[in-house]
């Protein structure tokens, strides 16, 4: 198995270049959270207050139910946009209720922690990956290509798993039967809801015993939470990386590559192809630098490998503090 460098100083997530920075305005407070929820919406108010966008039923006129839903056979036609607008219908008020409910309270969480670009990752990813594990469950078993599976829960689940994965010992309150509050560790909550829906979903398939009511897509938040689950650890999220060297190398290894590894930034020449070309002069370090490299790389180094609930308060502001130099350095920079 190959080796894996150590990560560079400018790969670190803190030092690539940030989102344009906007001024203050409305602008500023929009974010994939509330065009997510704002679609939602208006997808819902469309088609059950004004009934647009729904399929009838040809003899009566009334409504059967709502459009953009994904199927085998929908896909079959050709229709690959069902993938991704069946995560913005719902079947009726209450399918559209818990769902929101759901996306409000865990998307806000995740658009702050993760941002826009990962929050609408997560939630396209997570429900695509959802209406697979359903359709591919329900058509080899039961052969049934028709069933249309529409509504956000894939996604909500895997917000919450990813939510989870982050920050696993958060509390958070649940309302078992909407009636009685539960303090949770997230890490609890999720754990305890997947199992719920693999047993449910297992139980359905195998012994067809649950009544009408109980007969939901299981096996979509089970693919949706899986998708959250994998997306956080592939950014380094968790008790162990799937994203650095420390992933597969063992400790005494990385040890043993360290001198060679300096040995091998000392010299003045490099060999390419038999070439023998100069280096460039050596650059005096910036004191941003060497201050992220003396002070901050091995706490990154700590987290990779034990997860970011390994750090200290202290060096939890140390990370803070060097994010906000090293903002005040690229300001510095841009102003030149």
């Amino acid at each position: 198995m190959g080796t894996f460098p150590r990560m560079a100083l400018y790969d670190r997530d803190y030092m690539r270049e940030g989102p344009p920075r906007f001024r203050p305005g409305i602008v500023r407070g929009i974010s994939a959270f509330y065009v997510v929820l704002a679609i939602n919406v208006v997808v819902f108010v469309l088609q059950f207050v004004f009934e647009i966008g729904c399929i009838r039923l040809p003899l009566t006129g009334e409504v059967y139910m709502p459009m953009g839903g994904v199927s085998v056979d929908e896909l079959s036609r050709g229709h690959v946009w069902a993938l991704f607008t069946y995560m913005f219908v719902h079947g009726n008020v209450l399918h559209f209720l818990v769902n929101m409910a759901m996306l409000w309270f865990i998307g806000r969480w995740v658009q702050e922690r993760f941002g826009s670009r990962h929050f609408a990752m997560i939630y396209v990813l997570c429900g695509i990956m959802g209406a697979a594990a359903e359709m591919t469950v329900n058509g080899v078993v039961h052969g049934d290509t028709t069933t249309t599976l529409v509504g956000a829960s894939a996604s909500a689940f895997g917000l919450l798993m990813a939510l989870a994965v982050v920050a696993p010992t958060e509390k958070i309150t649940a309302l078992f039967y909407f009636i009685i509050p539960v303090h949770l560790q997230l890490w609890s909550l999720a754990k305890g809801l997947f199992l719920a829906q693999l047993v449910l979903g297992l139980t359905g398939l195998l012994f067809n015993v649950l009544p009408e009511g109980f007969k939901i897509a299981y096996f979509a938040h089970l693919g949706g939470a899986v998708m959250g689950w994998f997306y956080a650890r592939s950014l380094g999220y968790g008790d162990r990386p799937m994203t650095y060297a420390s992933q597969w190398q063992p400790m005494d290894f990385q040890q043993q590559r360290k001198p060679a590894m300096a040995r091998s930034r000392s010299r003045t020449v490099v060999d390419l192809e038999n070439e023998t070309v100069p280096l460039p002069p050596h650059r005096p370090q910036d004191p941003v630098t060497a201050y992220i490299e003396k002070e901050v790389d091995p706490l990154l180094d700590k987290m990779n490998q034990h997860g970011k609930d390994s750090l200290t308060a202290d060096e939890q502001r140390k990370l803070e503090k060097a994010s906000r130099e090293v903002d005040r350095h690229r300001q510095g920079k841009a102003a030149q």
